[in-house]
C-alpha cells in the first residue's frame, strides 16, 4: 500500500489521510460502539472508516502500473511479497501477544486455527477471523494481486479495463438479486462492493499515463456509478445517496494528487505519515484500543485517551516502517532473486542430462 514503482508523492499523502481517517474512526467512534461508557467527543469521526475506499482506489492505480513496469509474473510477486509480508508478520505476531495477554470481548484470546488462517491474510475465506480488525481489507488486496496476476499471465493487461468492467457487473448482479450476507465467501472471491474502487485506480492510471481509450471512460463511469447502489455490510450499509458522491470526491481527490498540482499536498509531516501507513493500519485497532483502556482505567478523558492511542501506534508503526518493513522488504526480495539463478542451472542442467 515502494522501491519497485516510481513514488508519487501525493498518494503517499493520501495513504497516510485514509490511515489517519480509519485509525481514527476506530479510536474516536468504533470503540464506544463496541465498548460503552466513555464521554463521546463532541464530533464524529466514524466516517474515517471510508479511508478503506480510499485505499482501495489507490491501490488499483499502482498496481497497474507496477505489471506494467515488471512484465513478468515472478517479478511481480516478489514486489507484493517483500512489499506486504515483513509489517503483516511482526503486526500479526503484536495483535496475537495483546490479545493473548489482555483478552477482551471481540478481541478475545485468540486460537491456534485463527492464527493459522491469518498467516494467509485471508482467514475469512478459512471461516476464521481476522487477528485485527483491519485484517478483512488485505483478504480483497490480496485477491486483486491474484487477479491482476492472472491477467499479466495470460497477456490480457491491455484488456483489463473489459475485465474491470465485467467484475463491476458482476458485483452489481449479485447486489440486486442475493443476500451477499448470506452468501460472505463468494461476495469476498468476488470483491463485491470493492472491484469497482480498484477499477477506478486501473482507470486513473491508463488517463495518468496516456492511455485512455474510450473504454477507460465507459469504465470509469460505470465504476463510480455503480456505487449509487449503496454500501455493504463493511461499509454500514451506507446509502447511494452518501456513497456516490463520495466516491466521487474521491475520484477527484486521486486525480488531484497525481496530477502537477498534488505537489501542493506535499507537506513532509503528511508523506512521513503516508511512508508509515502500511504498519500504521496493520497494529492501530489492537494496540490503540490496548492503550486507550489503560487510560481508561487510570482516569484519563476520551481526548486523552485517543491521542494517547494515536501516539503510541505512529510510534510502533514508525519502528515498524524502520526496522522491520523495509530492511525486511530488502532481505526477502535478495533472497528471492537469489533463488532465480539457482532455478535456471537447475532447469539448464535437466536439459543436459535429457
Amino acid at each position: 500500500m515502494q522501491a519497485e514503482y516510481e513514488r508519487i508523492a501525493g498518494l503517499d499523502v493520501l495513504r497516510g489521510f485514509a490511515a489517519a481517517a480509519v485509525m481514527l474512526h476506530h479510536h474516536a467512534q468504533y470503540y464506544d460502539v463496541l465498548y460503552p461508557g466513555r464521554v463521546p467527543l463532541p464530533v464524529d469521526l466514524g466516517p474515517g472508516h471510508f479511508g478503506v475506499e480510499l485505499f482501495f482506489i489507490i491501490s488499483g492505480f499502482v498496481i497497474l502500473m507496477t505489471i506494467e513496469r515488471k512484465k513478468a509474473i515472478r517479478e511481480f510477486a516478489v514486489s507484493r511479497v517483500a512489499r506486504l509480508v515483513p509489517a503483516f508478520l511482526a503486526a500479526l505476531l503484536i495483535a496475537t501477544a495483546i490479545r493473548s495477554l489482555w483478552p477482551v470481548p471481540i478481541l478475545d484470546a485468540p486460537t491456534l486455527p485463527q492464527f493459522l488462517a491469518n498467516l494467509t491474510m485471508a482467514p475469512s475465506l478459512f471461516g476464521q477471523t481476522g487477528m485485527d480488525m483491519p485484517y478483512w481489507t488485505l483478504t480483497y488486496e490480496l485477491l486483486f494481486y491474484v487477479g491482476m496476476a492472472l491477467i499479466l499471465v495470460l497477456g490480457l493487461v491491455r484488456r483489463v479495463e473489459w475485465l474491470g468492467l465485467l467484475a463491476v457487473a458482476v458485483s452489481a448482479a449479485v447486489i440486486l438479486t442475493i443476500d451477499v450476507k448470506l452468501h460472505y465467501r463468494l461476495s469476498i472471491v468476488l470483491l463485491i462492493y470493492y472491484s469497482n474502487f480498484f477499477l477506478i485506480g486501473i482507470c486513473l492510471y491508463r488517463i495518468h499515463a496516456g492511455q485512455a481509450r474510450w473504454i477507460t471512460w465507459l469504465s470509469l463511469a460505470c465504476a463510480i456509478g455503480v456505487t449509487a447502489l449503496g454500501g455493504g455490510e463493511r461499509s454500514f450499509d451506507t446509502p447511494g445517496t452518501i456513497y456516490l458522491p463520495l466516491t466521487i470526491a474521491f475520484t477527484g481527490l486521486v486525480w488531484f494528487a497525481i496530477g502537477p498540482h498534488g505537489k501542493w499536498l506535499t507537506w513532509r509531516p503528511l508523506i512521513f505519515v503516508g511512508k508509515i501507513s502500511y504498519p500504521l493500519y496493520l497494529i492501530h485497532v489492537v494496540l490503540g484500543f490496548a492503550v486507550i483502556r489503560w487510560g481508561i482505567a487510570q482516569g484519563w478523558s476520551t481526548l486523552a485517551g485517543i491521542i494517547a492511542a494515536g501516539t503510541t501506534c505512529m510510534i510502533v508503526a514508525t519502528l515498524l516502517h524502520y526496522f522491520v518493513e523495509l530492511p525486511g522488504g530488502r532481505r526477502l526480495r535478495a533472497v528471492l532473486a537469489r533463488r532465480q539463478p539457482d532455478l535456471v542451472k537447475q532447469r539448464a542442467d535437466l536439459q543436459v542430462r535429457l
